[in-house]
């Protein structure tokens, strides 16, 4: 190692070298509180044993993730529903969670409506709080501090606690340095890597887009300020809203439709989730309604709004797929197949016109007629 002092002079090193003498230099090798480096020997070749799933595919104990999304998103809400998804071991948009212990840093809205939210997503959902006492909230509205001066009393939070995730919502409030500079983020971002090395726990943060249209930008590029924010998480997810169905828009009150998609560092991507945020709950499309449905501010939002072709392919999909669900082989009442699909029975009408030569409609009852033998011999 000392053959490396040979290189100490002022032309390397600048006139202002701290390290006076090798033994200066060595102190600092030895206790820099880095990590050693390893040798790829054999025992390293062997099977990891890697952190628990916290969110199944998606996020690993231990690690990060940034959810990101319009101000019309419901993101508190969302993230109030992933805290108690971990508390009570449930699913989260369709995603298992590992069952633990929480710790929800509130820095935006008063403590008694923090409280209040939760106890509406506990009795929305229809979950019994049989493990909510592991659910910590700690509300900080009026006291929020750069993540530098907060964080160690997170860790006096912490302390003897054995927390699996940190949710901190939201990030801007604790933000230091310029949010759209690399340099300042990558500093700030440092910190979280600090609370998952320090405790293992999870940190999850929530953040907001940027403004303007949303649709035509790649996923990780809709979360406002620095690009660092995209690349420095293990999983970032992002909540866009999608421009609603012509047959359906209207008809379903103030529920809000949004997609969840993501990308992952740990995991093989996922398949974006379709959600209806109704108040005070995000639940996932299960009947397919936003199947074929686009962005808000996408290429194909404007298509959706001029293009016949397009509203006809959708209305084909979705009456398909509800048909099928609830005919067992038999016609189907008009009505009950109007609710399941959320629209009227005049619409059903208007989507069986369009359709004569497949589906039937009378004496309220709508059946499929039977393809001719060339066609279903071709299908």
């Amino acid at each position: 190692m000392k053959n490396l002092w040979k290189y100490k002079d002022k032309d390397r090193f600048g006139a202002e070298d701290p390290f006076e003498a090798w033994p200066e230099w060595e102190d600092l090798l030895n206790h820099d509180g880095l990590p050693e480096v390893d040798a790829m020997d054999l025992s390293l070749l062997e099977p990891s044993e890697l952190p628990p799933e916290l969110i199944g595919g998606v996020l690993r104990r231990g690690h990060k993730m940034l959810v990101s999304g319009s101000s019309k998103a419901g993101k508190s809400f969302l993230m109030m529903e992933l805290a108690v998804a971990v508390t009570e071991g449930l699913d989260w948009l369709g995603f298992s969670c590992m069952k633990g212990k929480v710790l929800y840093v509130n820095l935006e809205i008063d403590a008694a409506s923090c409280i209040e939210r939760i106890r509406s997503i506990y009795k929305a959902k229809g979950i019994e709080p049989k493990y909510a006492e592991n659910l910590l909230l700690w509300n900080l509205r009026g006291f929020a501090r750069p993540i530098d001066e907060l964080l160690p009393h997170l860790y006096l939070r912490m302390w003897d606690e054995d927390i699996d995730a940190v949710i901190i919502d939201p990030i801007y409030k604790v933000i230091t340095g310029d949010e759209n500079s690399a340099t300042d983020m990558a500093a700030f971002c440092n910190h979280f890597d600090r609370i998952c090395q320090d405790t293992g726990a999870s940190v999850i943060c929530c953040h907001h887009h940027s403004k303007g249209a949303q649709g035509y930008k790649r996923t990780m590029d809709r979360a406002s300020g620095s690009g660092v924010f995209a690349r420095d998480p293990d999983a970032q997810l992002d909540l866009i809203q999608l421009e609603l169905p012509k047959d359906i828009d209207g008809t379903i009150g103030n529920t809000t439709a949004w997609r969840l998609d993501g990308i992952l560092r740990e995991f093989p991507p996922f398949e974006p989730v379709n959600i209806w945020f109704d108040y005070p709950i995000h639940k996932v499309d299960t009947e397919g309604l936003l199947a074929d449905a686009v962005a808000e501010g996408s290429a194909g939002s404007n298509l959706l709004k001029s293009s016949k072709r397009t509203c006809q392919k959708e209305r084909k999909g979705r009456l398909d797929k509800s048909y099928q669900a609830m005919s067992n082989g038999k016609p189907v009442k008009i009505s009950e197949l109007a609710a399941h699909m959320g629209v009227t029975q005049q619409t059903i009408r208007n989507y069986i016109k369009d359709r004569e030569n497949e589906y039937w409609c009378e004496n309220g009852l709508v059946g499929r007629r039977e393809k001719p033998a060339e066609e279903a011999k071709e299908a």
